[in-house]
């Protein structure tokens, strides 16, 4: 029931404006953007906040187990999805690691559809469809279905924004079809608040703007803090729409205030208001709320909002270059004359200035070397230091094998000694025993394996993990207790590392040619995707 409940019809970025303050509607347009500009300001002491919660989250998933990790781990999915796009990825990453997503079909649906909303909110709308498209046939029950719908409207309608200034035939279809979706939703929604909500966005989809406004504001009061701040954003968008800039501005102020105080870092409000600060005149605001905006979504790696702070800032940027250049030329004018004035005052006066101003010119450039050079011994002390790992690393491996080299001498001369006294003692029995055994070389390549283990891992820590990304959940490969790797992680590995020759793994491993090309044939066979390009995939890791 937690999770039915958690998707209510809203923009991504108003999930979690729930945890901020109450946003009294009966402020002024001036005070709010007064509030917002607070709210930027301990930004980051709030967004410290949400990331303190995140890993009391995590702490919560490691220590349990079961149905109580499952919820953590999802409470840890919404407090990331509007604030940062790859550790929500990466939640689910570890929800799909869990035992109960092999046997849970349900919760598989799930998975890969908030996997399709993540993609969607980072701009890969390929693949967030290719999610959707997965789970399609799948769906048996209400919740599923519902979530589905909301999933396909979002992206959609993020697909239809991203894409308005570069092909707007297309955007025009794709907010038509996100459209479709409003009565399937309606009637999957439990919630009456959201249902309502439903027909106001229906209603905005129709070119119905008064209706979606009278019906929004004769139902906020009544709402909870989260379905009052989508309603903003929704009245802010029907207000511009008709052209009424004055509200427009007020309920965008309170949305993106809502987004501030929530620590979101994926929002639309604050680069929309930004751009209606410049058009009333506020360029230097909306200048300082673009930044923001632009910083917060390359935090959040959210492509759509990245794209659409970057399409206004240039045009706020430009304008706020001319002012500050007419206001540069207007005190240049004034030095002039200031200066006009001296010359007539006293020929001696305007020397020292003359000499004044070329000592500036010195110092500025000076100046400008001077940072210059800064920066190239920075420049240098990276290179340096990025020189002194990779010779760490050679010598570390180069001290690898002269060990591993010294250590195999030393078993063959024990071994020799061994041979020796039993042929000096004429035991010709327990000799021949010895030479027969493969005791000795199977030590050898046990040790051999764990250096290779040890030095392969040490340097693709991370191997296992994303090798096991390229398989099917059932097939993937997971050592055992006391085991670094498996032998088909071993022959992949190699592969890895750029050999691709069966002969010359098999050499290498001490396996048979068939034992190889079986191995790399099962595991391939149970790959994600094309079978074919699966090798060349695993060389990418």
């Amino acid at each position: 029931m937690f999770w039915r409940k958690t998707y209510l019809y809203l923009l991504p970025m108003l999930l979690w404006a729930s945890v901020a303050s109450a946003l009294p509607n009966k402020r002024s347009t001036e005070q709010l953007l007064s509030a917002i500009d607070r709210a930027i300001d301990k930004k980051e002491a709030v967004q410290q906040k949400r990331i303190e919660r995140c890993d009391s989250l995590l702490l919560v998933a490691k220590r349990t187990s079961g149905q109580q990790r499952l919820d953590a781990l999802f409470s840890l999915y919404y407090l990331y999805e509007s604030f940062q796009t790859d550790s929500t990825l990466s939640v689910l990453n570890r929800i799909e690691r869990t035992p109960e997503y092999a046997i849970d079909t349900h919760l598989r649906i799930r998975c890969t559809t908030l996997r399709a909303r993540t993609f969607g909110m980072m701009g890969l709308y390929a693949d967030a469809y290719n999610c959707l498209e997965e789970v399609q046939s799948q769906l048996t029950e209400d919740s599923e279905r519902l979530l589905y719908y909301n999933a396909l409207h979002t992206i959609s309608g993020w697909r239809a924004d991203y894409c308005q200034r570069s092909q707007p035939e297309l955007s025009k279809r794709l907010r038509k079809e996100a459209s479709l979706y409003h009565d399937s939703i309606a009637m999957l929604e439990p919630d009456e608040a959201n249902r309502i909500i439903v027909r106001t966005n229906k209603m905005y989809d129709q070119g119905n703007y008064i209706g979606c406004i009278d019906t929004l504001l004769a139902n906020l009061d009544n709402w909870s803090d989260t379905q009052q701040v989508y309603a903003y954003s929704r009245l802010a968008q029907a207000y511009d729409k008709m052209g009424d800039s004055k509200n427009a501005i007020h309920y965008l102020a309170l949305t993106a205030l809502g987004d501030l105080e929530a620590g979101n870092t994926e929002y639309m409000a604050l680069p929309l208001l930004a751009q209606q600060l410049f058009l009333a005149g506020d360029g230097q605001r909306a200048y300082y709320y673009l930044l923001c905006s632009l910083e917060d979504a390359t935090f959040c790696n959210a492509g759509l909002r990245t794209v659409e702070a970057s399409a206004i800032f240039p045009i706020i940027d430009r304008a706020r270059m001319v002012a500050e250049n007419t206001r540069d030329r207007v005190r240049l004018i004034i030095f002039l004359i200031l200066i006009v004035v001296m010359l007539l005052l006293a020929i001696g006066t305007w020397g020292l200035l003359r000499q004044h101003r070329r000592l500036n010119h010195v110092r500025e450039a000076l100046a400008e070397a001077n940072s210059r050079l800064k920066q190239g011994n920075k420049q240098l002390q990276a290179a340096n230091q990025q020189l002194q790992s990779a010779d760490k690393v050679k010598e570390e491996y180069l001290m690898k094998y002269l060990t591993r080299s010294r250590r195999y001498l030393s078993a063959m001369e024990s071994f020799q000694r061994q041979l020796y006294r039993l042929l000096q003692a004429r035991q010709t029995d327990e000799l021949a025993k010895q030479l027969k055994s493969n005791q000795f070389m199977a030590d050898e390549q046990a040790h051999f394996y764990t250096d290779f283990d040890e030095a392969f891992l040490a340097l693709y820590p991370n191997f296992i993990e994303d090798f096991n990304t390229l398989l099917l959940p059932e097939a993937q490969i997971i050592p055992k207790r006391g085991e670094l790797l498996t032998t088909e992680l071993r022959i992949f590995a190699l592969i890895r590392l750029g050999e691709t020759d069966s002969n010359q793994i098999a050499k290498f491993l001490g396996y048979s040619l068939t034992t190889i090309y079986n191995y790399r044939s099962r595991v391939r066979n149970n790959a994600i995707g094309d079978k074919e390009k699966f090798e060349e995939n695993v060389a990418k890791l």
